[in-house]
């Protein structure tokens, strides 16, 4: 029985990008694992930027937002049949520029700006979380990093130092947004691995993301919305194919 660990850059990021298909794994008896990247709390006795406010108005957590969209991400993975485990990197919208006072993050322009040089230095700890606690054996699913998010170069960034071939999922919502090409981020020479989402793993995907409350909000209007999104999705062949390099 094959292990699947998934590199969830954010606490929403597989669900929304493979949450069908993580289904249909689990399903088939394989053990899916998500892990969350950039899971950990913003910095204490800095406020917050004002950035970050805006998106914690969105998201109407009130305070301690790290541990309730952990609570929510705990939610998705009991739909999803997957467990989970979390790093402690904070979300780059918690993030300062060292010995600085200024926000990684103060436009939303920033969160695609390049992660060299000024935060270089998180490479080398969550490649070491990583080498310490993957299972040898264990097939490892990253994102391809469409979009450019500075979170997810980070996350991709850190597994390829593992030194092993890794699996990569299509990044949603970027490859829709932008109107991205796939074949400019996958090389000819990699490997797929196709898995048949059924109406039931369908179901589950778009039922997992809704246990993903704040989010909700950033994307779709309701729910309603978000469900017919994650079907055109689908429909349009994306979120169910992983390609390794």
């Amino acid at each position: 029985m094959k292990k699947w660990i998934y590199l969830s850059t954010h606490f929403d990021d597989v669900v929304l990008s493979a949450g069908g298909m993580v289904w249909e794994q689990t399903q088939k008896g394989e053990k899916v694992e998500i892990w969350t990247i950039c899971a950990g709390d913003p910095p204490e006795g800095i406020p917050l930027s004002d950035y970050a406010k805006i998106l914690h108005g969105f998201w109407e957590l009130g305070d301690d937002v790290p541990r309730k969209r952990a609570l929510e991400d705990a939610a998705c993975c009991a739909v999803l049949g997957a467990s989970y485990r979390r790093y402690t990197v904070p979300d780059c919208i918690y993030r300062y520029i060292p010995g600085t006072d200024k926000p990684v993050v103060e436009l939303p322009d920033d969160i695609n700006a390049p992660l060299e040089p000024t935060e270089s230095y998180l490479i080398a700890p969550v490649a070491d979380f990583l080498r310490k606690n993957i299972p040898e054996g264990s097939e490892v699913v990253v994102p391809l990093t469409i979009g450019n998010h500075r979170d997810h170069c980070l996350t991709r960034k850190a597994a390829e130092r593992l030194g092993i071939p890794l699996w990569h999922y299509v990044d949603y919502p970027y490859m829709i947004q932008n109107e991205y090409h796939l074949e400019d981020w996958v090389p000819t020479r990699g490997e797929q691995l196709q898995m048949k989402v059924t109406p039931a793993g369908l179901k589950a995907w778009q039922d997992g993301f809704a246990k993903q409350h704040s989010q909700i909000i950033l994307f779709w209007p309701d729910d309603v919305e978000m469900h017919k999104a994650i079907e055109d999705y689908f429909k349009k062949g994306y979120g169910y194919t992983i390609y390794k390099f």
